[in-house]
């Protein structure tokens, strides 16, 4: 009976160890995996500070690409309107409207805060939250359908639209002339409608663009405000 209650006294302490061993074993995993979410929390909301000093730096950016491409865009239409009515074809008001249908930027964004975050896996650590979400919308649609928008944009205006000479000769008899043979010719009206097209497209796509940076905007500087 003595020995049994030993026994069993054993055990018990056993028992009690055991518990003790696996319970310090859990807490410190525990406590380990709090302190390493904590720190991902911080790096997230230090990648969230840095896409939104990006998003600073792009919407003034794109905000005047979009002013340049619609002064742009008018002055094309206008010299439409003159092709289609060649009795108010004015050649000197047409050459100097060139000069500004190809003159706008196009818009190439910051992505190297996104890009970060995302390939180290904090912006989706935690699940893909409503902002995650938003902010994936500016860099994964937007921006990539810009960039690839501009440099179709940018190849229509260097290698498909007629070039016309507006150097400090372009009211010489020779150059005029030159430059009315590609006016009127039957290639440059389609070739110029179709820059239009495309020109429109793009101005369309930066101000759905400019629409979703400044919600995101928004929506970081509200994340950094409640935990700051």
């Amino acid at each position: 009976q003595i020995k049994e209650n030993k026994m069993k006294n054993i055990l018990a302490r056993g028992g009690i160890e055991f518990l003790a061993v696996f319970l310090g074993i859990a807490l410190s995993l525990y406590v380990d995996e709090w302190r390493e979410e904590n720190q991902i929390r911080e790096r997230l909301m230090a990648d969230y500070h840095s896409i939104q000093k990006d998003l600073d730096i792009d919407i003034p950016y794109l905000e005047q690409i979009i002013v340049g491409q619609t002064r742009g865009y008018q002055n094309g239409m206008g010299m439409i309107q003159m092709l289609d009515n060649e009795e108010s074809f004015n050649y000197d008001k047409f050459v100097k409207s060139n000069l500004f249908v190809t003159s706008g930027n196009t818009f190439f964004g910051t992505k190297a805060s996104y890009q970060a975050s995302i390939s180290s896996g904090r912006l989706t650590y935690f699940g893909i939250d409503s902002l995650s979400n938003e902010v994936g919308k500016v860099y994964e649609h937007h921006y990539n359908r810009l960039d690839l928008n501009g440099l179709l944009l940018d190849e229509l205006n260097f290698f498909k639209l007629p070039d016309i000479n507006s150097g400090p000769r372009y009211l010489s008899e020779k150059v005029k002339q030159q430059n009315l043979d590609k006016i009127f010719s039957p290639e440059y009206y389609p070739q110029l409608k179709d820059f239009l097209t495309l020109q429109n497209s793009y101005i369309n796509k930066c101000k759905w663009a400019l629409e979703q940076m400044k919600k995101v905007n928004a929506l970081l500087l509200y994340q950094l405000n409640i935990k700051s």
